[in-house]
């Protein structure tokens, strides 16, 4: 009996000391091996008596029930354990998720300022483009001839003329404008032909029908202004020559047109490059050019509507843009004179 109830207070003792150390918060890495381990030793030591009288089966009866409810403690305090560490591991894990695609913001396209002269020519103005990389020149030059701009009220009133040389010549309104580089030929025009639909009003449409002229023909007297006004003070009197000039029949004779042939027209040509000669030079031609020569800013394009009120037939002017003016040749004569033309 007494071996007995030693024995039985070995294994409770044992059973107190797991317990313990099963009830730490920080458990250690093989408590679940050990908690097993114990219980095996337990029912080991427990099925190892053979109790001999009733006294001892009561005795191990009620150490049996007590260490039955120590074994469940200790299954219940690994089983929390268990549950906390899972909640650790879950807040320390480093959290994973898909990887984030962000699409880069598209890049601006790059942009240029050009700055179109009044009076720049449509060649001249197609070299700028093509030397700042909006396009290309011969792009430009085969769009401008072939691309349909009827919508463009301004252009669906350019006459058909065979002899007209460059089709937008005039149109290509003077302003400073920002392209994109790599730009496509025809979106870089549709900017000049814009800019000129909104400029030229239906007033100063209604303008040039009381003259008795059409826009187009409007925009060549302009763009011959642009070329002989070197005094901006002076436009008004020398559309004034031009029109009295074209209602007495006579021709224009004005050396801008020869010098718009030879030096903005023939290199660009092939083939027979003489054959606009007689429809520009206005030596040769009866009247205005076939079209403009030049492409006109607001200043010369009210010029050419508003015209001064003089009879002048001719005028020329001296390397200070000092102008003068005559009624008779012989008058122009001594003006030539006076501006150091002539002996």
């Amino acid at each position: 009996m007494r071996k007995v109830k030693i024995g039985l207070i070995f294994v409770l003792v044992m059973f107190i000391a797991v317990f313990a150390a099963c009830a730490k918060e920080d458990k250690d890495e093989n408590a679940e091996t050990t908690t097993a381990v114990t219980e095996y030793n337990m029912s080991m030591a427990v099925e190892a008596f053979n109790p001999a009288t009733q006294e001892e089966t009561d005795f191990v009866e009620i150490t049996t029930k007590l260490v039955s409810e120590i074994t469940e403690k200790i299954r219940s305090t690994t089983k929390k354990n268990e549950i906390t560490e899972k909640e650790t591991e879950t807040e320390t894990k480093p959290v994973t998720s898909k990887p984030v695609t962000t699409t880069a913001a598209p890049t601006a396209r790059q942009t240029v300022k050009i700055t179109i002269n009044e009076g720049d020519t449509l060649t001249q103005i197609f070299k700028k483009l093509d030397e700042n990389g909006v396009a290309d020149f011969d792009a430009l030059m085969e769009t401008s001839q072939t691309y349909d701009y009827s919508y463009y009220p301004l252009v669906a009133a350019i006459p058909s003329n065979e002899n007209r040389c460059f089709r937008l010549e005039g149109y290509l309104f003077p302003d400073t404008y920002e392209f994109y580089l790599n730009q496509k030929p025809q979106d870089a025009i549709g900017k000049f032909l814009r800019n000129g639909k909104a400029r030229i009003t239906d007033s100063m449409k209604s303008q040039a029908s009381a003259l008795g002229y059409s826009m187009d023909e409007i925009l060549t007297v302009a763009s011959i202004i642009e070329k002989e006004g070197a005094n901006s003070n002076e436009v008004a009197k020398i559309a004034a020559v031009i029109y009295n000039r074209l209602e007495a029949g006579m021709k224009l004779q004005m050396d801008s047109s020869i010098y718009y042939i030879e030096r903005h027209v023939k290199p660009y040509l092939s083939g027979d490059i003489n054959r606009y000669n007689s429809h520009y030079n206005t030596y040769k031609c009866s009247a205005l050019p076939a079209g403009p020569i030049s492409n006109p800013g607001m200043r010369t394009i009210n010029a050419a509507l508003n015209p001064a009120d003089v009879d002048y037939l001719y005028f020329c002017h001296d390397e200070n843009a000092n102008y003068y003016y005559a009624d008779t040749y012989e008058e122009h004569q001594d003006n030539l004179k006076k501006a150091g033309l002539a002996e």
